[in-house]
């Protein structure tokens, strides 16, 4: 049984998200070069098609000719394209399609990896030009779960204030594979959005993560307490302790989410004790 249907592309996109985590590479290879550079309306129409291998070849033909990426008419329609392949649509955009309906999935039935490589490569391909002070585009960039924070501070702190409303609004769903996404994208944006986030918000950012560390899917609770390692200060060290002695689940084959909460903690007070 394939993972079809809006719970089953969450558990895909949740797959390519942790797969980049870890390093690993979900971009196809586009080896072979097309025949001839194509156009802008070339690239246009496939992204319009609704073949799911005319837009898989609109994509590796931006590979060969990366310079159509200029067109602001192209990259409208790419944030759209993505508009629609993300799972929950964003409330400014156009609804052309129902959610868990789009083009991809109800015309045609492309293999997971398949449309794991597609989906993986629009969302690279839009991230390098989306315009983080744009609410929409913030928008859709969350709900592909890639926040790009940029290369200093003061760009980090402003698209982690950018893009906080609309993960604050991801951690409230109902479905625990979008809170698992949506968990350490929270704690990352409250880490880099340290000094501009309102009081209001990062005292409701906190209270979500604590939530996060007591949620019924364990899944959520480890992808917490991992983030929670990589970014969190010393604020947060009770809260792993209470998790380090009390957390339910089981241990599987020498590893918990209590040892893991444990590392947290070591971790943190590494990178307190660092310069």
């Amino acid at each position: 049984m394939g993972l079809r249907g809006k719970g089953g592309a969450c558990l895909l996109r949740a797959a390519v998200f942790f797969l980049s985590l870890m390093g690993a590479s979900v971009l196809p290879c586009w080896c072979q070069a097309s025949a001839g550079k194509p156009g802008i309306s070339d690239v246009l129409a496939k992204l319009q098609s609704k073949q799911w291998t005319e837009r898989t070849s609109a994509i590796e033909q931006m590979y060969d000719n990366p310079d159509v990426l200029h067109s602001a008419k192209l990259q409208a329609a790419l944030m759209d394209l993505l508009d629609k392949e993300n799972m929950e649509p964003c409330e400014s955009s156009p609804k052309t399609t129902k959610p868990g309906t789009n083009t991809a999935r109800a015309e045609e039935d492309p293999g997971e990896e398949e449309f794991a490589w597609y989906y993986s490569s629009l969302v690279d391909i839009v991230g390098s030009f989306a315009n983080w002070t744009d609410p929409r585009q913030a928008c859709i960039m969350v709900n592909a779960a890639s926040v790009d924070y940029g290369t200093s501070a003061a760009e980090a702190a402003s698209r982690a204030k950018a893009a906080m409303p609309w993960i604050l609004k991801r951690s409230k769903s109902n479905v625990a594979s979008d809170r698992q996404i949506a968990s350490p994208m929270l704690v990352e944006a409250m880490q880099k959005g340290q000094g501009t986030l309102d009081t209001e918000t990062a005292h409701t950012a906190k209270q979500i993560v604590l939530s996060d560390l007591r949620d019924p899917d364990s899944g959520v609770r480890l992808e917490t307490v991992y983030a929670l390692g990589r970014y969190a200060g010393t604020d947060m060290i009770p809260a792993l302790e209470e998790v380090a002695e009390k957390d339910p689940a089981p241990e599987v084959q020498g590893h918990s989410i209590r040892k893991s909460a444990v590392e947290a903690i070591a971790e943190i007070q590494k990178r307190q004790a660092q310069p």
